[in-house]
């Protein structure tokens, strides 16, 4: 779906939940439902395009199979893999301010396209489909030396390395690890009536079981991580509260939290000082040997 067309199916589906939503919480559950599992495009201005494209100048394209679909990715140099992921409705070079800096340390950048988002294939898709996609990624390339994610990608990349992806350190820009304030957030931001927020809220418990609010939260997220984790947060962040990040942090033994100012929610991700944090980490990690593959 072109920009464009997703950002008119996003207008259209806000307003039906508008509307259902004074009716009743029945209605608009299915509604709203879709707005949630839907990544609509972040709108990309020909400034931040060109940019981007500047960015992935001179990687290769690469693909993966993930559960029948197929995941594309650009890839460039040589030595241990670290995978970037990006947030939700993002798309892979979102996070290519990162390519060059980790080449140049000697490093082999892999920039995924989650399922539904940027080249890659799917529609609605879910947390957890994203989770097991990045743990099929790190398996594919041999495991990675780190995983350095953003936002929405940055909790499911914490859920998959929670279950086991191979992964030996995680660099989390931007984290929002709970999915009770993500859906106070995600209400908020969209200004949804109380009965459609209750019919999305009543819709997931329904999918997922009542407690998937305590399986996705901070305390669950990080049972088994006890690697290395760098947390990166902006205080001016309007999209995720830094007390998120400093509740995850203190949750994690092995954390290291930097905190910025002025940067808000997506500046992070080309901010030099915040690069140049990344790639001091990565550079800290103790590697394992591991056999990277390009792609399948």
């Amino acid at each position: 779906m072109r920009a464009a067309d997703s950002k008119l199916a996003a207008r259209l589906t806000w307003l039906a939940t508008q509307a259902a939503g004074r009716v009743s919480s029945r209605l608009a559950g299915p509604i709203t439902t879709r707005l949630w599992f839907t990544p609509w495009r972040v709108p990309v201005g020909e400034r931040a395009t060109r940019r981007q494209a500047e960015w992935l100048r001179g990687t290769e394209r690469v693909t993966f199979e993930v559960d029948g679909r197929r995941i594309v990715a650009y890839a460039a140099g040589d030595g241990p893999p670290v995978l970037l992921v990006h947030g939700w409705g993002e798309r892979g070079a979102s996070l290519g301010a990162f390519v060059e800096p980790l080449t140049t340390a000697g490093y082999r950048v892999v920039g995924v396209d989650l399922p539904g988002h940027g080249a890659s294939e799917g529609g609605q898709v879910d947390g957890f489909e994203l989770a097991a996609a990045i743990a099929r990624v790190c398996e594919s390339l041999g495991g990675v030396h780190a995983v350095v994610a953003h936002s929405m990608g940055a909790t499911t990349s914490l859920y998959a390395a929670s279950r086991g992806a191979p992964t030996d350190a995680l660099a989390l820009l931007a984290p929002s690890p709970r999915l009770d304030h993500a859906l106070v957030t995600f209400s908020q931001m969209l200004r949804l009536p109380p009965k459609a927020v209750a019919g999305l809220k009543a819709t997931i418990e329904r999918r997922y079981g009542a407690d998937v609010w305590d399986r996705l939260s901070t305390e669950s997220l990080t049972e088994g991580v006890d690697g290395p984790v760098l947390i990166v947060h902006d205080r001016d962040d309007p999209q995720v509260a830094l007390a998120d990040a400093e509740t995850l942090h203190a949750a994690l033994p092995a954390s290291r939290l930097v905190t910025t100012d002025g940067l808000g929610h997506g500046r992070i991700l080309r901010d030099p000082k915040v690069i140049e944090a990344v790639t001091s980490f990565l550079g800290e990690v103790t590697p394992v040997r591991r056999t990277a593959g390009a792609g399948a």
